[in-house]
């Protein structure tokens, strides 16, 4: 009998019941039979209800509509981190790699972000991530500064899915500057949790050669772009450029996954080093730790722990000032809205190298670019607005650190 009952499950489930009639069904046939079939039930934000995974069967989803009105953020969090256990890079040998089963939800974890109020607003791209602040979880957004720095603080947030919009509004609460932490802050009202996953923080950054999956909004349409990682640092990872299909303006702020489906950070750009004549790209040769990579086009991520300093400004403000140390010696702090505008080293000779701002600056280590044999002096300029700027001197002999406004 209880053979012939799990069968009878098994069936039903493969026509598609409605939630309803699955929870009517396991009421009439116990746990007993069930659990003997099934390793777990997982609660789903979105197309199922329930998942069923049973030891012989794949995944049997129970359809219902995808938007749930009782869908909470903390729910959205578990799916998320139930999928990503998941997920894997797919390679094959003709097709272009893949997420499984990241992809077939990925839409649920971008949305564009857009002035409200505006008649055919510029849409920028940005992505869902959760704080969990105590016993509540909450989720909010990110995009990239630089692409809603004219949009002001009421914005509209829309999510794209089986042909539908949800269009929700939301505040931009904290911004960082484009050269330093080009992250926005997005705060999201409750209701997204009907339809938006959150992305689940990489544990570690990606190794160099290692595969980028970048989700988001190209000219306003969804696109998906695949790179591998040429460095990763604190403040920036510097990924290749697609050569074919190269996304348009709007793709700033898209979401960025390693190979485990884990969120690296926020796509803040691409551009050609060469073309443009950057210092730091004619000097690549002579300087220590510059990759041994093509830099002739490149693109920036800002890493999710920076971006997630913003968060941390908000609660605390002042919180999230960081140490900056040239070759060990405490030079001073840097706050969310500066950036490191150039460093310098002088040498004993008189000659001056100097570096403008690039992705390969470490808070922690501002020296490593520079021979420091004969050196005498270091000089770090920091933009503290588009109007001003300070600096600090780092005497190397007697290592001592001057600051100059």
């Amino acid at each position: 009998m209880k053979k012939l009952l799990s069968l009878l499950l098994v069936l039903c489930s493969m026509v598609s019941l409605e939630p309803a009639c699955a929870q009517k069904f396991l009421g009439k046939t116990g746990t007993q039979a069930w659990d003997a079939m099934l390793q777990k039930i997982i609660p789903s934000p979105i197309n199922p209800t329930v998942i069923l995974k049973t030891r012989r069967l794949t995944a049997i989803p129970l359809s219902r509509p995808f938007v749930v009105a009782d869908m909470s953020a903390k729910r959205a969090l578990a799916f998320s981190r139930a999928m990503l256990k998941e997920t894997t890079a797919t390679k094959p040998l003709v097709a272009a790699p893949q997420l499984h089963p990241f992809e077939q939800y990925a839409k649920h974890f971008v949305f564009t972000v857009s002035a409200r109020g505006v008649k055919n607003p510029f849409k920028a791209s940005g992505f869902v991530f959760a704080d969990k602040n105590g016993k509540d979880t909450v989720l909010w957004g990110f995009a990239a500064a630089h692409a809603v720095r004219y949009m002001g603080t009421e914005v509209n947030v829309t999510f794209y899915s089986d042909g539908k919009e949800y269009t929700f509004p939301a505040e931009i609460v904290l911004t960082g500057r484009k050269f330093g932490l080009n992250a926005a802050l997005i705060k999201l009202p409750p209701a997204v949790a009907q339809v938006a996953l959150p992305v689940i923080p990489a544990r570690t950054l990606p190794k160099p050669k290692d595969l980028l999956f970048t989700f988001g909004f190209s000219a306003g349409k969804y696109k998906k772009t695949i790179r591998q990682t040429i460095h990763s640092g604190s403040e920036r990872v510097v990924a290749s450029f697609p050569f074919y299909n190269q996304p348009k303006p709007g793709f700033c702020g898209s979401l960025v996954l390693n190979e485990r489906g884990e969120a690296v950070g926020i796509e803040v750009g691409g551009y050609s080093p060469k073309e443009e004549n950057l210092d730091w790209y004619r000097y690549r040769k002579q300087l220590q730790k510059m990759p041994h990579a093509n830099l002739s086009r490149i693109s920036e991520i800002v890493p999710l722990s920076r971006a997630l300093d913003l968060l941390q400004q908000y609660r605390n403000p002042g919180s999230s000032k960081r140490i900056m140390l040239f070759n060990g010696l405490r030079v001073g702090y840097l706050r969310p809205d500066e950036f490191i505008e150039s460093v310098g080293v002088r040498y004993q000779n008189g000659m001056l190298v100097k570096l403008p701002r690039n992705p390969f600056f470490a808070l922690e280590k501002l020296h490593a670019l520079f021979h420091l044999e004969n050196a005498i002096q270091a000089e770090i300029v920091i933009n503290k607005n588009r109007t001003e700027t300070y600096g600090y001197l780092v005497n190397l002999k007697n290592r001592t650190v001057t600051r100059v406004n």
